[in-house]
């Protein structure tokens, strides 16, 4: 169900954890070792503490910036100024799919292509997208892509993280043991 739900073409490319807020971590985990100081992550006002809370960790411990952009009148994401926090430093933008509180669907496939353009890695959070139909990672093009299981109706305590190859292994381990 999965394979065509996410239209994803390799399943060696995901990964089941407990969660998206697991799946997050574990991509800003693999992702600690690529950054520096001064690097700069960009994110939105409409995150999921699951996707703020571990770029913030990041952050204090690599002294990263964090940008985020901000929402239209009607609850848009500022597309505009979310492209304007792009500069040379910014080595990676992680932003919903759809707003878990306002449900705005943003366009994520714009969005990973810009981020592309930039040399910036990409994280969509797709918890609250995956509910509502098949979602075209594919099409999307996102290096990691995140979900709840029980957002699809599957048991509590899974998820999973859907990820470029390639840089899955490159990850030092998340666990040991």
């Amino acid at each position: 169900y999965l394979k065509e739900a996410l239209s994803t073409p390799d399943t060696q490319e995901l990964i089941f954890v407990r969660g998206a807020t697991e799946a997050i971590n574990l991509v800003t985990h693999g992702l600690g070792d690529r950054l520096e100081e001064g690097d700069e992550i960009v994110l939105t006002i409409m995150e999921h503490h699951a996707n703020f809370v571990p770029w913030q960790i990041l952050e204090e411990r690599l002294g990263l910036k964090l940008h985020f952009a901000g929402l239209t009148e009607n609850g848009a994401l500022d597309l505009d100024e979310w492209k304007r926090l792009f500069t040379p430093r910014t080595r990676v933008a992680a932003f919903p799919h759809v707003s878990n509180v306002l449900g705005t669907i943003n366009p994520v496939a714009e969005m990973v292509s810009h981020a592309r353009d930039h040399g910036a890695l990409t994280l969509v959070d797709g918890a609250q997208a995956l509910p509502h139909g098949p979602v075209d990672l594919s099409r999307i093009g996102a290096d990691f892509y995140v979900f709840s299981g029980h957002k699809v109706f599957a048991p509590d305590g899974i998820g999973a993280l859907v990820g470029n190859r390639e840089l899955l292994n490159s990850f030092r381990p998340y666990q040991s043991g």
